[in-house]
């Protein structure tokens, strides 16, 4: 596969759908073996996890692993790295797989056979005698297979966070981790803010990726609270945090209505030499300003703002271009 090729598939916003589905089904299963004593978990609390369609978790994960990370010859390291994660997912299916059917042949197929053996006649005494030998031996390994799922379970969460350190520069991939972040701190031993320091250097720098990428879709109002956050890290820079939260503040105000704030907080964020450094957002932001005329009353204040608003927009333009 051709590196073009290799990129699009490798897409960063089809590997956190892969990291969804992780981490869900990361947090099902925990939770299934958790509540369950081996000998007591019902075929049921595990059926939903793991099938032939796209209604079960794992098969999800398993069919997304596969579209990203099945290659044609491995011709890098980090094509060898997916690799070996497809093989992980694939196999912990396959054991899951595993587990689900030895628990349906104890729940469902035990008891039928018990009524059936009641009503049956002498001629079929070698046939229960193969049904309770294959239920044994399903029965006998239920153990020995659930440690299995844990252990590939452990396994791949291992392979993930060594692809997750190999895309830090995807914000959108830290992003998602700060959204899921709960079930990232039970997923990774290390938590939320270890796999944040493996992946940047630091805590905070990492919840300024997240908040970047929060502000390219437009959530101003949860990237401020994140850039608060990451103030507490003594290793951001101040500049970058104070720069970011005058965008998400004077863009929010825009969002809210109040443009005499929107208009304000820009231009400090403009006088701090935001447009040369961040082009994106300038230009997002004049597209912004440049809609206040058909949103202002056509009064003296409306004017005034309009006018304000004009100026902020030709110097943004001006620095984005």
């Amino acid at each position: 596969m051709s590196p073009s090729k290799r990129t699009t598939a490798s897409s960063a916003s089809d590997f956190v759908q892969l990291l969804r589905e992780f981490l869900t089904a990361h947090e099902a299963l925990e939770s299934v073996f958790t509540r369950y004593p081996h000998n007591e978990m019902p075929f049921a609390a595990f059926r939903e996890l793991v099938g032939d369609d796209d209604r079960a978790v794992l098969y999800r994960l398993k069919e997304k692993s596969h579209a990203l990370f099945r290659f044609e010859g491995l011709a890098s390291e980090a094509v060898r790295r997916e690799a070996l994660f497809d093989l992980a997912v694939g196999s912990l299916f396959h054991e899951a797989m595993k587990l689900r059917e030895s628990l349906y042949q104890r729940e469902v197929y035990a008891p039928r056979i018990a009524l059936l053996r009641e009503a049956s006649d002498e001629g079929a005494d070698d046939l229960f005698v193969e049904f309770d030998r294959i239920l044994a031996k399903s029965v006998s390994r239920l153990d020995e297979v659930v440690s299995e799922v844990r252990t590939l379970l452990e396994q791949t969460r291992d392979q993930l966070r060594r692809l997750l350190i190999e895309r830090a520069r995807d914000r959108v991939v830290t992003r998602c981790l700060l959204s899921r972040r709960r079930q990232v701190d039970l997923a990774f031993p290390e938590g939320f803010e270890g796999l944040l320091d493996a992946m940047h250097g630091n805590v905070g720098q990492g919840l300024v990726e997240a908040a970047r990428a929060l502000l390219e879709s437009a959530y101003f109002v949860e990237a401020a609270s994140t850039l608060r956050e990451a103030e507490e890290d003594a290793g951001v820079g101040g500049a970058e945090v104070d720069r970011l939260r005058l965008y998400a503040v004077g863009m929010q105000a825009f969002m809210d209505g109040d443009y005499t704030l929107s208009i304000e907080t820009l231009a400090s964020w403009a006088d701090a030499g935001a447009p040369e450094i961040e082009p994106d957002f300038a230009r997002w932001a004049a597209s912004a300003l440049s809609r206040i005329g058909r949103l202002v009353e056509d009064d003296a204040e409306g004017k005034a703002i309009l006018k304000n608003a004009q100026r902020l927009q030709g110097r943004l333009e001006a620095t984005s271009a």
